[in-house]
Formats: structure tokens, C-alpha cells, sequence
């Protein structure tokens, strides 16, 4: 009697295993999936969900009061894909042709066209800290200038990978990405 009880109940362990096993596997399959969705701690390399900190106030990169957010930082649908992507700025729509405005003081460490940013200036502001200004119409500075807070550093367009007119606004410290929503007091 003990010898087919003890069969029995090994082979009950062996099934109880298998079915946790399973479980673990299916939760392992499914937080691939869900977590970056529900959790929004999963960001992409070079990327950070914290506020940027500039360390000083940023003039507002718009030389308008004509402007919305289009689309904020952190995950979103792609708007060509479809697909869930990290959208590393802030987009602020406005009109083409809009002013862009340096949002600190700095040096233009690129002003030249990309596939995905069309027409973009990058600065670096020292510290560590940069500023990226995409999908601009043209471009009035050249690598190497030393601009001003508040400098007009081209205008706004629909370049590279965009949906319509907009300036893309991206804040980096340490090669990080940061959302800069707060620092440029978006709602």
C-alpha cells in the first residue's frame, strides 16, 4: 500500500512542477510584453524617465505663443509604425517657419540634416549638458558658432520623420536623455 501511495504522490510532485514551471515560463513570456507598458520603468539605453535638471532657467526654444505639445517624452504609439516606441523629447507644435530659440547658452556641436530629425542643431551647454532642436524648416548656424539663450537658431519645420510642422526638443545630460517637460514648463 505505501509503494503505490509513494508512486502516487511523486507523481503528483513531478505534475505540480511541471505546472509551476509552466506558470514561471508564461510570466517570463508575458512580462516581456506587459511591463514595459504598465511598469514605464523599461527605457530604452540613453534614455532616463526623470525631469531634466538644467542647473538654470531654459528660454522657451518657440519665438511664438502659437504652440501645444504634439507629443510628450516617454512611450508612445509611433506614428508611422504603429508600434510602441520611446519618443526621446517633446514635440511642440507650431507653425512653420516658426523662430527656434536656443534654450541656453552654448557651442553648435551639429547643424545638418538626419533621416529620422530632418534639419537639427545640437548644443552643448557645458556640464555635461546638450540640447537638440529637430524637423526644422532651415538652419541659420553652423557647427562650431558659440550661440545665446534666446538666439534664433533656424526655424521650425516638417523634416526628417515627421506628421506635420513641429519643433522636437530633446534635453541630455551625460549622453542621457532626459523628459524636459518641467524644465521648459509644459503643462
Amino acid at each position: 500500500m505505501q509503494a503505490k501511495h509513494g508512486r502516487a504522490g511523486k507523481h503528483n510532485r513531478y505534475q505540480r512542477a511541471a505546472v509551476l514551471a509552466l506558470t514561471v515560463l508564461l510570466i517570463i513570456l508575458l512580462a516581456g510584453r506587459v511591463l514595459p507598458v504598465c511598469a514605464g520603468k523599461n527605457v530604452p539605453a540613453g534614455a532616463s524617465l526623470k525631469q531634466a535638471k538644467p542647473g538654470q532657467i531654459l528660454c522657451f526654444p518657440l519665438e511664438t505663443a502659437a504652440w501645444r505639445v504634439s507629443d510628450p517624452y516617454g512611450w508612445r504609439k509611433d506614428p508611422f509604425t504603429g508600434e510602441k516606441a520611446f519618443h526621446r523629447g517633446v514635440d511642440l507644435a507650431c507653425g512653420e517657419g516658426t523662430p527656434v530659440l536656443a534654450a541656453l547658452d552654448g557651442v553648435v556641436t551639429a547643424a545638418r540634416r538626419g533621416a529620422a530629425y530632418g534639419n537639427y542643431v545640437r548644443l552643448t551647454h557645458g556640464d555635461g549638458q546638450e540640447t537638440l532642436y529637430a524637423h526644422m524648416q532651415y538652419l541659420y548656424v553652423r557647427a562650431g558658432e558659440v550661440v545665446a539663450a534666446g538666439q534664433r537658431l533656424g526655424t521650425a519645420g516638417q523634416t526628417g520623420r515627421a506628421t506635420g510642422a513641429h519643433l522636437h526638443f530633446e534635453f541630455l545630460t551625460g549622453g542621457i536623455r532626459y523628459d524636459p517637460s518641467a524644465a521648459l514648463s509644459l503643462p
